[in-house]
């Protein structure tokens, strides 16, 4: 089903309201007002009760102990927790080396584990508040006890782990975020002795296992590992308006694993100088992907490819998956580790219904859409498998050699029929504005699409279309 996410209701407070403040210059045994703050952000969690605002003016907090939230508000009145107006209020998790797990101390480098730890808590927004040096993660939303969080204008900068992670959490929104430097797996996050990993954990915006969320209008950009990752049996989620850029892998993941990972929609999403802008996979055992829509997304010089279906762990089944409406431009690069690369590639042969259509598919290195089936036998396979590629505008053929990559198998080009062969006239691809002045008219199918596409090809209406 199609989410219209319109934003939780974020209720007045009521006349009994409170708003407390925290200040460097404050004391916890002050009574939080503006003129006697608290010191720290925990006497003002212990304080606030539903429909209270914690203010937090501008300054650098160092924390000794990762920040949990103690009390949950209420469906008609929240607990805000925000940057005092025009002032930028940053947690520096520098000193935070251990935490609490089962009553434990333990070292803080858990897989979950935050300096902003939101878990068994509900109704609760965090606004405009900037986390940064965390030898774990910067926020972790953390269910199943925990529902209605809204991270609203954050910041995540410089982690070991996610910047941002939403674990079996539901009705979850990340909106306008910014985070950089995540993953990091620098020498400075491992002990003398101890055997570091081969990278880091998880990924720059990590949605494992949630339910009904929003993640729209984000910056990512300049981490590590890949940028925004849906995966384990997250289900019911919409992922909007992100801009993705400068990462070493994919800008978008979609993975199942332990499970079924349905009903994810991507829309509107911009991601350039990444390896892949989209990746789907199934990784885990006994899991599967189904009912994905890739929609009016703008994908440009990648060095990999712009759609991946990947290879990587179980490779196991994906269906239902439809990718229309999306600009791929300039996707590819010679020399890559993974072999040939172009606008789509379909390296994984399991796959079934699959729905390709109204993308323009432009300038991709090897090919703009590439299978591993034999040019023997591809066209009988994708009947098979309904595989269904039409009413795309394709560049042309590249007709390159085909190249082994890291899972020896060779990719091999094939344009399927009832597609058109051409380019458009875009406002200013120098300046990167991709917008068609001139584009020729899409010559429809027939065919009755599950999803309503653009009357055009590509993500973005055409100036002009050519007859």
């Amino acid at each position: 089903m199609r989410l219209l996410f319109m934003g939780f209701l974020f209720a007045a407070t009521s006349g009994f309201a409170t708003e407390y403040f925290v200040d460097l210059n404050g004391n916890d045994n002050y009574p939080g007002t503006k003129a006697f703050p608290f010191r720290s952000i925990c006497k003002a969690s212990e304080m606030a009760m539903p429909g209270d605002t914690i203010s937090i003016r501008g300054g650098e907090y160092k924390l000794q102990e990762q920040f949990k939230p103690l009390r949950s508000g209420i469906s008609t009145q929240w607990i805000l927790y925000r940057a005092a107006p025009n002032e930028t209020a940053i947690f520096d998790g520098t000193l935070i080396t251990k935490v609490l797990q089962k009553g434990d101390s333990v070292k803080f480098t858990r897989l979950t584990q935050g300096i902003f730890q939101i878990e068994k808590v509900n109704y609760l927004r965090f606004e405009n508040i900037e986390v940064r040096n965390s030898n774990a993660a910067g926020f972790i939303v953390r269910g199943p006890e925990c529902k209605k969080i809204e991270l609203i204008g954050c910041k995540s900068n410089h982690s070991h782990n996610s910047g941002i992670g939403l674990w079996y959490c539901d009705s979850v929104r990340v909106i306008n975020c910014e985070i950089t430097g995540a993953n990091d797996n620098g020498d400075e996050y491992y002990e003398p002795g101890q055997r570091k990993r081969g990278e880091a954990p998880h990924e720059a915006l990590s949605i494992c296992g949630a339910n009904y969320f929003e993640v729209a209008n984000n910056h990512i950009h300049h981490c590590f590992k890949e940028g925004i990752d849906c995966k384990e049996v997250s289900k019911h989620g919409v992922i909007h308006h992100n801009l993705v850029h400068d990462l070493p892998r994919q800008a978008y993941y979609i993975d199942a694993w332990f499970g079924l990972l349905e009903d994810v929609e991507f829309h509107s999403n911009t991601a350039y100088n990444c390896v892949w802008g989209f990746g789907l996979s199934v990784e885990g055992k006994n899991s599967e992907l189904r009912n994905v829509r890739i929609h009016h997304n703008l994908i440009y010089n990648m060095k990999g490819s712009g759609v991946l279906f990947g290879m990587w762990g179980s490779n196991l089944q994906r269906y239902d998956i439809h990718i229309y409406n999306n600009t791929f431009y300039h996707c590819g690069s010679p020399m890559v580790f993974s072999g040939g690369v172009g606008s789509i590639d379909i390296l994984s042969k399991n796959f079934r219904d699959v729905f390709i259509y109204r993308n323009i598919c432009d300038k991709g290195w090897d090919y703009e859409m590439g299978f591993t089936f034999t040019t023997q036998e591809v066209e009988k396979a994708l009947k098979e498998r309904n595989f269904v590629a039409t009413e795309n505008l394709f560049e042309g053929y590249k007709n390159r050699p085909g190249r082994i990559g890291q899972f020896d198998v060779v990719v091999y080009e094939y344009l399927p029929p009832d597609n058109q062969i051409g380019a458009p006239l875009y406002r200013n691809e120098l300046e990167f504005d991709f917008v068609p002045e001139k584009i020729p008219a899409v010559k429809p199918s027939g065919i009755k699409w599950k999803y309503e596409p653009s009357p055009w090809f590509g993500a973005y209406k055409p100036m002009e279309i050519l007859r």
